[in-house]
């Protein structure tokens, strides 16, 4: 099995030169300069700073990127990995299947430049000798890490999300790779301006003892004559090793044991915009619905382009009042947040043509609560993670970077939970499909003031807890309070949304009728 596995690897690492002769040209050429690029990095170090402290924090950084690198990018992009059920129909068990792919992980061009880097590693630092056999146990170990880092996740993926939804999942890395470049870009200005380089010792110590850094911290260790830390290091390294090696072995045999849901045949998939990236089911397809509705019907992008404006009167109002620059940092994103949940409480009066369908056809009320959430979901999170970073590079401090993201999703969440509360509870009339987005329907009931406010300030009362215990934690930094302020904020957040999608889910089953036959007056 391993000899087969190997000839198909040798035979797929070739097939990137097929082609064109300018094709396989270019492809030569762009190996070659990741070649050199790995061979040399260690050496710049060398260059840039001397045998010490900051040489080592260099190193720890550089080589945990690189490892979480090997266990990230394999889950979000794995168009290029080997999948276990490929070998389902050879006369081979899961183990042997799980071993060949293992072993022939080292037959692939990514790993032989992360082969060329750690060589080029060892010869750039001559002061790792004083280690004895630490250096080579250490650098063997972020080998094996990267193999089984790239198995396991490629695996995990290729189980869990299969190929329909890799696209959203490719989409997500995309949108964390964005969310992170603020944040890199800061800590390598905060770290050229600053004399001790503290933001990079402080994430340099925190990463050694993670896999990810433990490798080339032990090493330093080893140097300086702490074996002890060093083995601790690497014992760390090593666990982490086998516990991803069982995982890997058994996401193959369930890998070979199952397979994935097969889409019909019959159904048109073309040309049907967010309906086909979306399961046939209400509650996916009520999402997809809303999704096409806020990238086609004006209402929604007037509102969407509203919702900036009142963030940032409010910034502007508390820097003239000569407030803090990191306070005045920090409120525009809770505040978008907030007005992004809060603008769907009367989502079902906006959907007022088509709400008919859910009663008549007996949809369930989660269904539709959850559906109509769609947008501010997945526009929201996406600009929770990005405007965070943004935040915490204009407040000046990193390590708060956990705290205000959960801030911020907890807050989002909290409106939207609230939001699916009040567009059942409390519908008003809105703007009817096909009129002007600035044309507001007369009605002679009450319910616009009166949702809207009682709506807002449920929001506002339920966000008190984890922006408070937020503001406790960027006020008194510490990675125990920003990491417990990370999971109250989500935790929280998503209770108060289950709820929400729960209670108004159980409200529009109940007066389902009713709530067509106001929609049917709006129009």
């Amino acid at each position: 099995m391993v000899a087969r596995l190997f000839r198909l690897r040798v035979a797929a690492a070739g097939g990137l030169f097929r082609g064109s002769v300018t094709r396989g040209i270019r492809v030569a050429i762009l190996i070659l300069l990741c070649f050199a690029a790995a061979a040399l990095a260690p050496f710049v170090t060398s260059w840039l700073t001397a045998p010490g402290s900051l040489r080592t924090v260099l190193d720890v950084m550089i080589g945990g990127v690189v490892l979480a690198a090997a266990l990230l990018v394999p889950f979000f992009d794995n168009r290029r990995n080997l999948v276990p059920r490929q070998f389902a129909q050879f006369p081979s068990g899961a183990g042997r299947v799980a071993w060949g792919l293992l072993v022939t992980t080292v037959m692939s061009w990514p790993f032989l430049v992360m082969l060329v880097w750690l060589v080029a590693f060892w010869c750039a630092r001559p002061e790792w000798q004083a280690s004895g056999g630490i250096a080579p146990l250490a650098l063997v170990l972020a080998a094996l890490f990267a193999i089984v880092a790239v198995r396991f996740a490629s695996g995990l993926a290729q189980l869990i999300v299969g190929e329909r939804y890799a696209g959203g999942l490719r989409l997500t890395g995309g949108v964390l790779t964005i969310a992170l470049l603020p944040l890199l870009v800061f800590v390598i200005a905060e770290s050229l301006r600053s004399a001790t380089n503290q933001v990079l010792i402080d994430a340099a110590g925190v990463l050694a003892w993670t896999p990810f850094g433990a490798p080339f911290a032990a090493i330093a260790d080893a140097s300086a004559g702490d074996l002890t830390t060093a083995a601790t290091r690497l014992a760390v390294v090593g666990s982490t090793i086998v516990l991803l090696a069982i995982a890997w072995f058994g996401i193959t045999s369930r890998s070979l044991r199952s397979i994935e849901r097969p889409r019909d045949v019959l159904s048109a998939r073309r040309g049907l915009g967010w309906f086909e990236r979306f399961p046939a089911r209400p509650a996916p397809v009520i999402a997809a619905r809303q999704l096409t509705y806020w990238q086609r019907d004006p209402r929604y992008r007037i509102a969407l382009i509203a919702l900036p404006i009142a963030p940032a009167a409010i910034v502007a109002a508390f820097l003239i009042a000569g407030a803090d620059v990191r306070l005045a940092a920090a409120l525009p994103l809770p505040i978008f947040m907030l007005l992004l949940g809060w603008a769907q409480h009367n989502d079902i009066a906006m959907d007022s043509t088509a709400i008919w369908e859910h009663v008549a056809s007996g949809i369930k009320g989660w269904a539709d609560r959850a559906g109509r959430l769609a947008p501010a979901l997945f526009f929201g999170v996406p600009a929770a993670i990005i405007g965070s970073s943004i935040t915490v590079t204009f407040m000046g401090d990193w390590r708060v970077l956990p705290a205000v993201i959960g801030m911020n999703i907890g807050v989002l969440c909290i409106a939207t939970g609230v939001a699916s509360v009040f567009s059942a509870l409390m519908p008003y009339p809105a703007t009817r499909p096909g009129d002007s987005p600035f044309v507001q329907p007369q009605w002679s009931g009450s319910g616009s003031g009166t949702s809207q406010t009682i709506s807002m300030l449920v929001a506002l009362v339920l966000s008190i807890a984890p922006v408070w215990i937020s503001a406790v934690a960027i006020a008194e930094v510490s990675f125990l309070g920003n990491m417990w302020a990370l999971l109250f904020g989500i935790g929280f957040g998503l209770a108060v949304l289950l709820g929400g999608v729960a209670i108004g889910g159980r409200i529009f089953d109940k007066q389902g009728p009713e709530i067509l036959a106001v929609t049917q007056i709006f129009d």
